[in-house]
């Protein structure tokens, strides 16, 4: 940091000063995190790599180029996250105090763009030498080829950095480009030329994989291009909007404020766009009988905000396939059914907003004349329909080319009890009082792991619907059981709703 602003930045660090004690609690709290956590998931991350469908992945004819394709969305998802939340970013107090001065850009927010551009190389070289570690050590790359790979990874880093501060300075072109990144990535997979001629297609063709060492004009592409996205830096800092930083400093402090105390849906509220498209169209259209007329006010409202919603069907349709592969796929297909069951469960964000309403109104006076029951299952007319006919239309594709179908009748099962889990959300309520009491346990207080299970337990439920939904035809019991969880505390939170 430059000497100039340092001053500024030790007075607003020392509003909140920390003793020893606190520094060596908070090492005491890293190491046994990372002994606790990290270690068994690194181990477990490790053994799915190595094993045997893991290195069927990495070695798959199509793993370069899905190398290079997994590459360009990072690409572009950090255009699009530069739009919401960059990395050039100050708490919002400090920035204000520094961005009105006479510093320039470049020295004001060179800190936290080293701190978020460190975080991302370290997070894309990892992951480059992850993958080339496995590769040699089943022997199917040298050492040589799994070094280039992380240095490979690394150089991708520093362009999705550089990716990340231009969709903050360039809201406005960052979602076309990202959008034709993910195209000529797409569309380049069957054209080899396309490939050798493309950044991506210099990381696929780097893959470790096979005797052959990686070419040498697409190393030295990627370094020229970490080089030129490296000296774009000052340029991108210099275009940064002082109103438009603003505001993304004082989201990110409400929700992070939101997530330290487990409200983690109002920290994602932060971030959801107002309806901006059909102001003018009328939502509530009566003489069509109630249920109709819930049907479109909920329709309308949800394409108030296309974009949130077509993202939320498109992960819908993933959702699908995903749980579709893993019903039909031979091995054991838990892990994708978990994954396709959260990809569902937070794509019906956008489609259950009206639920929300409904459980928000619940046990107060009728706003329309109707009881609390109807009024929900009202508004879960339009999320029960395109959420099955989404679903059902990916597990319909699934099945055709498996020639089972299993996987309709899975999909229904988790559109459904997904569906009940929302509900069951929207009744949550504010944290207890209860989980703030501490208890004292030969472990510790164990009161903070309840309150983060409590946060977290949409997720943890969708996962466990998701992976019971793959089993569904095997064992029923699985998902009868999730469902009727569900219902249980659905039921429980409906009698105590406030």
């Amino acid at each position: 940091m430059s000497p100039r602003p340092r001053p500024a930045v030790a007075i607003w660090r020392a509003r909140s000063t920390t003793t020893t004690g606190d520094r060596l609690y908070l090492g005491y709290l890293l190491v046994a995190v990372a002994g606790v956590v990290v270690a068994p998931l690194a181990r477990a991350l490790w053994q799915g790599l190595t094993g045997t469908e893991g290195i069927a992945a990495l070695t798959a004819s199509t793993a370069p180029a899905s190398a290079g394709l997994i590459v360009a969305a990072v690409w572009a998802a950090a255009l699009l996250l530069g739009r919401e939340r960059g990395p050039a970013l100050l708490p919002p107090f400090l920035l204000h105090a520094l961005a009105t001065s006479d510093l320039p850009y470049r020295v004001v927010f060179r800190g936290p763009l080293l701190r978020c551009g460190a975080l991302v190389v370290a997070i894309c070289t990892g992951a480059a030498g992850l993958t080339g570690a496995s590769l040699a050590h089943r022997g199917f790359a040298s050492a040589e080829q799994a070094v280039v790979f992380t240095i490979v990874g690394a150089l991708g880093g520093v362009v999705a950095s550089a990716a990340w501060l231009a969709g903050q300075t360039h809201p406005r072109v960052a979602l076309p480009v990202a959008i034709g990144i993910v195209a000529l990535a797409s569309g380049g997979l069957q054209s080899p030329a396309l490939q050798a001629s493309t950044p991506w297609g210099w990381v696929g063709l780097a893959y470790p994989l096979g005797a052959a060492p990686p070419p040498l004009g697409a190393l030295v592409g990627l370094v020229a291009l970490a080089l030129v996205a490296v000296a774009v830096v000052p340029a991108l800092l210099s275009r940064l909007h002082p109103a438009e930083t603003a505001v993304q400093a004082a989201r990110w402090q409400a929700a992070t404020s939101s997530a330290l105390g487990t409200e983690f849906g109002a920290a994602a509220t932060v971030y959801q766009k107002a309806p901006h498209v059909g102001r003018r169209v009328r939502a509530v259209r009566p003489g069509h009988g109630l249920g109709v007329a819930f049907f479109v006010r909920d329709a309308i409202g949800a394409a108030r905000t296309p974009g949130r919603l077509v993202v939320g069907l498109i992960a819908l349709g993933v959702g699908g396939l995903l749980l579709g592969y893993a019903v039909v796929s031979p091995g054991p297909g838990w892990l994708l059914g978990a994954a396709a069951g959260l990809i569902v469960f937070t794509a019906t964000g956008p489609l259950t907003d009206g639920i929300r309403h409904a459980a928000a109104v619940a046990a107060d006076v009728p706003l329309y004349g109707i009881g609390d029951g109807r009024l929900l299952v009202s508004h879960s007319m339009l999320p029960l329909a395109v959420v099955v006919l989404v679903l059902v239309s990916a597990a319909v594709v699934v099945s055709l080319s498996a020639a089972n179908g299993a996987p309709i009748l899975s999909a229904m099962a988790l559109g459904v009890t997904t569906l009940l889990l929302r509900i069951g959300q929207a009744l949550k309520g504010p944290l207890p009082p209860v989980l703030l009491t501490p208890i004292s346990s030969p472990m510790g207080d164990p009161m903070a792991a309840v309150r983060v299970l409590w946060a977290l337990d949409g997720l943890l439920f969708a996962a466990v619907i998701g992976a019971a939904a793959t089993v569904g035809l095997d064992a029923p019991l699985a998902l009868l059981a999730a469902a009727g969880l569900v219902a249980g505390v659905i039921a429980q939170r409906w009698r105590h709703r406030a």
